[in-house]
C-alpha cells in the first residue's frame, strides 16, 4: 500500500517493514474483498418502493394580505409563478400565520405542489425554499475545511461525497428493498470507512491499522446492539418516522427493529474512525520520536491518548443524541412523569442504548487500534531491512 495523496514526508510509513507490512496486507485484502462481495450480493435490484411521484413548481411572493374573509392567523399568499406548467401565472394560498408557522415575506420563494385535473392546475403550498441558505452554508464549510487543511480537506470532502453515494445508491434503496437492515449497515459502514479514511488520511500502513480498528470496533457494536434490542424488548417504533413506515400506504417488508440496528451502526462510524485514526496517528508520533519504545511503551502511551479522546467523545456523542431529542425531553419534563417509566419508554430507551452501546464501541476501538499499532511498531526494528518487499 503506497502513502496517501497530500501527505507529507514525515506521514509515511518509512518505519514499517515489508515484511510486517505483508501483515497489515493480508488482513486488509480480506476484509476489502469480503466487503464488495457483500455489497454486490445485497445490491438492491429491481425498483425501489415509492410513494409517487410528486410534481412541484417554484414561485415567488409578490404580495402578502389578510385571508378572505378573515381568519385568526391566516394570511394570504399572492405568488408568481417562476417555472412549472404555468411560469408568469399568480396563485394565491391561504397559510396560517403565528407562531411555528412558515416565515415568508414579500421576495420569499417557494415550493409548491402541482396537481393537475383534465385543463385544470391546481397549486398548493409545500414549503419556502431554502436551496440559497443552504447552498452558501455548504459552500462555507467547504472553504473552511479546504483553507485549513488543503489538499487534505480536498481529500476529505471527496470521502464525504463518497459516503453520500453509498449511502444512496446502496443503503437506502436495499433497506426499502426489505434486505437485512443489519448486513446493510455492516457492508455499507465496512465500505463507507475504507473509502472515506483513505481518501482523507491517505492509503498507507496507519490508515489501514485505523481500518481494522474501526472494523473489528464496528463488528462489536452490532453484537451489543442486536443483544441489546432483544433483552430491551424493542419493536422499533420508537418515534413519528418509524411509525410512518410501518404503516405506509406502500408495501414495505422492513424490519424496524433491523433498521434501529442499522442507524446506530452508521451512526456509530462518524466518530469510530475518527478515534481509531487519532489512536493509530498518536502511537506513529511517539514511534517516530522514540524508536527504541517497547511495545508496552507505546501501547501505555496511545492509551494515555485515548483515555482522553474517549472522556470527550462519549460527552460529545451522548449530548448529540439528547440534543436531537431535546423537544421530547422537554414534554416528558411538563409531564412530571417519574423518572424510572420516563427512561423505560421506548423512544428514550432507544436512544439510551443507540448512546450507550455507542459508546460502547468508541471505548473498545481505543485499545484495539492501540495494540495493533504498538504490535507493528514494536517489531518493525526485530524484521531484517532486507526482506523482499509486498
Amino acid at each position: 500500500m503506497g502513502a496517501g495523496h497530500g501527505h507529507d514526508a514525515s506521514d509515511e510509513d518509512w518505519s514499517l517493514p515489508p515484511r510486517l507490512r505483508k501483515y497489515v496486507v493480508w488482513t486488509i485484502v480480506p476484509l476489502v474483498v469480503v466487503t464488495v462481495l457483500g455489497m454486490i450480493v445485497l445490491w438492491p435490484k429491481g425498483e425501489t418502493p415509492s410513494l409517487g411521484e410528486v410534481e412541484y413548481a417554484t414561485g415567488q411572493v409578490t404580495e402578502i394580505r389578510d385571508c378572505t374573509p378573515p381568519q385568526a392567523e391566516c394570511q394570504e399568499l399572492v405568488i408568481e409563478l417562476l417555472d412549472g406548467p404555468e411560469p408568469g401565472a399568480i396563485t394565491t394560498q391561504n397559510l396560517q400565520a403565528g407562531e411555528g408557522s412558515p416565515q415568508v415575506s414579500v421576495g420569499s420563494e417557494v415550493w409548491l405542489t402541482v396537481a393537475a385535473d383534465g385543463a385544470r392546475v391546481s397549486y398548493g403550498f409545500a414549503d419556502v425554499k431554502r436551496d440559497q441558505a443552504l447552498l452558501f452554508l455548504v459552500l462555507l464549510f467547504a472553504a473552511a475545511v479546504v483553507l485549513l487543511s488543503r489538499w487534505k480537506g480536498v481529500a476529505a470532502l471527496a470521502g464525504l461525497a463518497v459516503s453520500i453515494l453509498i449511502l444512496g445508491l446502496f443503503v437506502l434503496p436495499a433497506l426499502l428493498q426489505g434486505t437485512s437492515p443489519l448486513a446493510v449497515a455492516a457492508f455499507g459502514a465496512a465500505a463507507i470507512a475504507m473509502a472515506t479514511m483513505g481518501l482523507a488520511h491517505g492509503f498507507n500502513m496507519r490508515t489501514a491499522v485505523a481500518l481494522i480498528g474501526t472494523v473489528v470496533a464496528l463488528l462489536l457494536t452490532a453484537l451489543l446492539g442486536a443483544f441489546f434490542t432483544t433483552a430491551a424488548s424493542f419493536t422499533g417504533v420508537g418515534g413519528e418516522d418509524a411509525f410512518y413506515l410501518q404503516n405506509s400506504p406502500v408495501d414495505l417488508s422492513i424490519d424496524l427493529r433491523g433498521l434501529f440496528l442499522a442507524g446506530l451502526v452508521i451512526g456509530a462510524l462518524g466518530v469510530l474512525d475518527d478515534v481509531t485514526v487519532t489512536q493509530a496517528a498518536a502511537v506513529w508520533e511517539v514511534h517516530r520520536a522514540r524508536p527504541e519504545s517497547s511495545m508496552k511503551d507505546l501501547f501505555a502511551a496511545g492509551m494515555r491518548v485515548g483515555r482522553d479522546h474517549v472522556a470527550a467523545t462519549v460527552n460529545t456523542l451522548v449530548l448529540a443524541y439528547i440534543g436531537a431529542s431535546l423537544p421530547l425531553f422537554l414534554i416528558l419534563v411538563m409531564s412530571q412523569t417519574p423518572l424510572a417509566q420516563s427512561l423505560t419508554t421506548e423512544f428514550i430507551a432507544q436512544e439510551v442504548v443507540r448512546s450507550l452501546v455507542g459508546s460502547l464501541g468508541i471505548i473498545a476501538a481505543v485499545p484495539i487500534t492501540t495494540f495493533a499499532a504498538s504490535w507493528l511498531l514494536a517489531r518493525s526494528d526485530e524484521v531484517e531491512p532486507t526482506t523482499s518487499p509486498v
